[in-house]
């Protein structure tokens, strides 16, 4: 039949990648989002990190969906709201956002316990001791996990989607952009008070407050993309394409530039990390949303959707096939490969000991779960239709009952995992890990070679009876408590930061109140320290032998800090950190005790005297105080000190002769080494509490400022601790 008129001018107006209405390109880039995405999350480093950038650049596929997301339904509704009318549209938005709200409890109901139960690289020693309480946080959207938290942030700003379009409707685009991007900005600056709807448990990167600028600047874009289209009718596409490439190029000279300044500087090594982490945290920081990746993100993306624009024949038939089926199912898609994540890394972990180099392993899985999930969506395999009514609820009913009648049962708590990949001993590569999201299994940080892996439990171990908690660090041994690896929002710091934490065997199954203890690490090193030293095997084993009583051990990341507030307006906030972000946040996720009586803290080197520092400020939070061969700058000999009167209230000698009674509310102990070099600054701060008539346990022992020192005095120290925080020397049955 022959067309009308008017269909052939449309025709020839429309450009070659549009079909039946959508626009392929956008279906195209989003497929690569999803392609991105897995090979990101799945197996480890491979070659294809070189398409994706291995989640550690400077911007991401998460960035590209979220925002095409945006984009995707700005266009539809437009047209839904000219076709139906406004009210009609709404009803189908808050559809969408209900269908998104059962995927993701789905997805996560199903994927966490199985990660916990089978230990997979990413597990977190989440308690499963309530299910009840469990089951009702993730039906809150109180709590989500590793490749789940995508999705809970797709439903949370889904929800918002009706109010803008409903704006939108009546004109009001520029209200909804400055709205917007207002909210982010306010996040920026004001974390604590802009950060919304609530805090949510296991979400490191995804905050809803800072990613939602990038869907509502899609969905405005999508809602006006017709007047967009016209006014750029003539714009100069490959210049663009040339001005945006050169763009990319210049980010990725950046970042190789970023990860070598410690060879560019080698005389200043401490110059060199203060830049790296401004720029990793503080210019293009993923979870915040930072300006710099903004910027990235619209060269990056400008340049992938001018470069499918011009070059879109030859760009579909090599891509096409695989690509198109992905991003036309892009939700489908994502859903498939969070559920295959866990039968192919349990292959990749058999397979580790048999193929080498585990690259080619590595891109082989990525590959395979991308052709099977293309498959997949060509069978409709467990597509789920949204207006079949009650249906759409079989899942997610089946997958909350399975919760709550198998959690009770669940083996996970002997197998506590671990919420990154390796363990890393350089606090840079830590915060960088940190700065670009959640790790990714076997991939080396940004910069710095391959990390040093971390035992993994076998399946033998993970599916056998009841055992000791396999290590999860290489530095620990076998211990009947917990070791876990957790990450924490600080507001002082406005970053994710890290910690060790022990958990004392029986906290699984107990429910008493535990007393805390929080050891800081030395100038030269990390979170870890402590456990090189043995400390983590020796309080375990004196908890076994009953010869000490249960305590919770907190082992946080001080970078270079000294664990004091910068006496600078815009230093940072390292003691605020300390005293009252991360003591909230433990007593907020742990059972342990309240009262200062029943915290303590303590720490080597630098670590000794940020404890002094802290405690003798705050005996309201802590009870007692431990320095173990403390660090004691003169005035002058630390810019970061300050001088005068910033210096006296970061040095512990001036604090106690400023404020003796409030230093005098505290258990102390101080030790050195005989050959220490900082005896004689230790030895003053001794005769000054003696002349306060402050009292405190003074130790000199044999030995230097060492690692072997420490280790071997561990002992003592456990004992110090116990007796303070249990002065009762009430021992656990």
């Amino acid at each position: 039949m022959a067309a009308t008129p008017s269909v052939q001018r449309d025709d020839s107006e429309t450009p070659p990648a549009v079909a039946e209405g959508r626009d392929l390109r956008i279906d195209l880039l989003r497929g690569f989002c999803v392609f991105a995405m897995v090979v990101d999350h799945i197996g480890g480093f491979s070659p294809l990190y070189a398409l994706t950038g291995g989640n550690r650049f400077y911007t991401s596929a998460a960035e590209a969906f979220i925002f095409i997301s945006g984009l995707v339904m700005g266009l539809a509704y437009r047209r839904l709201v000219a076709r139906d009318g406004l009210g009609p549209a709404l009803l189908r938005a808050m559809a969408r956002a209900v269908t998104l709200y059962l995927v993701t409890i789905t997805l996560t109901f199903v994927f966490l316990p199985l990660s916990e139960a089978l230990a997979l690289p990413w597990a977190q020693g989440v308690d499963f001791s309530d299910p009840v309480a469990f089951v009702v946080s993730v039906l809150t959207l109180h709590r989500t996990y590793y490749l789940v938290d995508i999705p809970l942030l797709y439903t949370l700003v889904i929800f918002l989607a009706p109010l803008a379009i409903a704006m939108l409707s009546q004109g009001r685009s520029k209200v909804v952009l400055a709205l917007a991007w207002l909210w982010w900005g306010a996040y920026q600056f004001f974390p604590e008070y802009a950060d919304a709807p609530w805090p949510i448990a296991g979400n490191y990167l995804f905050y809803l407050s800072a990613w939602q600028v990038f869907f509502v600047t899609g969905l405005v874009l999508g809602w006006h993309h017709s007047t967009l289209a016209r006014r750029l009718a003539h714009f100069p596409q490959r210049a663009a394409l040339f001005v945006t490439g050169l763009g990319f190029v210049v980010l990725i000279v950046l970042d190789r530039i970023t990860s070598q300044l410690s060879v560019l500087w080698p005389d200043d090594p401490e110059r060199a990390l203060e830049t790296q982490l401004f720029l990793v945290e503080m210019v293009f920081g993923k979870g915040d949303v930072r300006p710099g990746r903004i910027v990235a993100s619209i060269v990056i993306f400008g340049f992938f959707y001018l470069l499918v624009t011009v070059l879109w024949q030859p760009v579909r038939r090599c891509l096409g096939w695989l690509l198109l089926p992905l991003g036309e199912s892009a939700l489908y898609a994502y859903a498939a490969h969070v559920i295959l994540a866990i039968p192919v890394t349990m292959l990749v972990q058999l397979l580790h000991e048999i193929i080498d180099p585990s690259w080619l392993l590595h891109a082989a899985a990525q590959l395979g779960i991308l052709l099977l999930i293309r498959q997949l969506i060509a069978w409709r395999v467990l597509f789920v239709n949204p207006n079949r009514g009650w249906s759409r609820y079989a899942l997610p009913a089946s997958a909350t009952a399975a919760c709550l009648l198998l959690l009770p049962l669940d083996p996970s708590p002997r197998y506590p995992g671990i919420a990154s990949a390796a363990t890393i001993t350089d606090p840079y590569a830590s915060r960088v890990a940190r700065a670009f999201g959640t790790p990714v299994p076997g991939t080396p940080p940004r910069g710095e070679g391959t990390p040093i892996p971390l035992p993994r439990p076998s399946l033998r171990q993970a599916l056998g009876g009841p055992q000791a908690a396999p290590p999860v660090n290489p530095y620990v041994g076998r211990i009947q408590g917990s070791l876990l690896s957790v990450q924490f929002f600080s507001p002082a710091l406005q970053i994710e930061m890290p910690y060790f934490i022990y958990l004392p065997p029986g906290y699984r199954s107990e429910g008493r109140l535990y007393p805390v203890l929080f050891l800081l690490h030395g100038n030269s090193g990390s979170y870890e320290e402590w456990l090189a030293y043995g400390f983590v095997d020796g309080v375990d084993r004196m908890i076994v032998r009953k010869e000490i009583s249960p305590v919770v051990v907190v082992f946080p990341q001080g970078d270079f800090s000294y664990w004091v507030n910068s006496p600078w307006e815009e230093g940072l906030r390292w003691g605020d950190y300390l005293s009252v972000d991360l003591v909230r946040h433990i007593g907020a996720t742990y059972r342990v005790f309240a009262d200062p009586e029943r915290r303590a803290v303590g720490g080597l080197s630098m670590g000794g005297t940020g404890a002094l520092v802290n405690a003798f400020w705050r005996p309201d939070v802590f009870g007692a105080v431990g320095a173990h061969s403390p660090s004691l700058p003169p005035e002058g000999t630390r810019d970061f000190l300050g001088l005068d009167r910033d210096y006296q209230q970061r040095d512990p000698i001036s604090i106690a002769n400023m404020r003796p009674q409030r230093v005098s509310r505290l258990n102390i102990w101080i030790d050195v080494g005989e050959q220490d070099s900082w005896l004689a600054r230790t030895e003053e701060l001794h005769d000054t509490l003696d002349a306060k008539g402050i009292a405190h346990e003074w130790r000199v022992f044999p030995g230097d400022h060492d690692g072997e020192y420490w280790a071997s005095h561990v002992i003592d120290y456990l004992r110090y601790y116990d007796s303070v925080l249990n002065p009762l020397g009430a021992l656990a049955e």
